[in-house]
């Protein structure tokens, strides 16, 4: 019973350090919650909380870690996932956004500007109408198990078609 109860008090400790200025602090105050926090709710809520309003993506990572190491259970990969806001999630702003991009055709060497999505790995030149073909940047909705949920299947599909052009 003295162990749990010291066990607690540790744990809330640290969970008093999560919202320090120093990552370093915050840092080894999660990795110190990973330890020693298996099963506990409290802390469970608390690292919730913090990846709400924690901004520092490190900080971000190693905090969702921790949660996946304390947790008791261990859901499906994507029941565990909630679908973010598109202003969550930047990976899905990056594929959904529509760029302005200057380019050569290759077909009639004309200088010019398309306007493309994120998703988007080939587009008509504005001169000559024939298709030109760029690369697509990668994203994280790539490796995300609900990345095509915050894209949309269409556009994931399409998204991943580009990317395999590149390989």
């Amino acid at each position: 019973m003295k162990d749990l109860i010291s066990s607690i008090t540790d744990i809330t400790v640290f969970l008093q350090k999560l919202y320090h200025g120093n990552a370093e602090t915050v840092k080894q105050s999660l990795e110190e919650i990973g330890r020693n926090g298996k099963g506990n709710k409290e802390a469970m809520k608390a690292l919730q909380e913090f990846l709400r309003k924690e901004q520092r993506m490190p900080l971000r990572i190693l905090a969702a870690q921790t949660i996946s190491k304390i947790r008791t259970s261990h859901p499906s990969p994507t029941e565990g996932f909630k679908k973010p806001g598109i202003f969550q999630c930047p990976g899905a702003e990056k594929v959904k956004r529509v760029e302005i991009i200057d380019v050569l055709c290759p077909h009639c060497h004309t200088k010019g500007t398309a306007s493309v999505a994120g998703f988007e790995h080939e587009f008509a030149c504005e001169s000559c109408g024939e298709t030109v073909q760029r690369e697509v940047p990668e994203s994280c909705i790539e490796k995300c198990p609900v990345g095509s949920e915050c894209v949309g299947e269409d556009r994931y599909r399409k998204y991943l078609k580009g990317r395999k052009l590149l390989k």
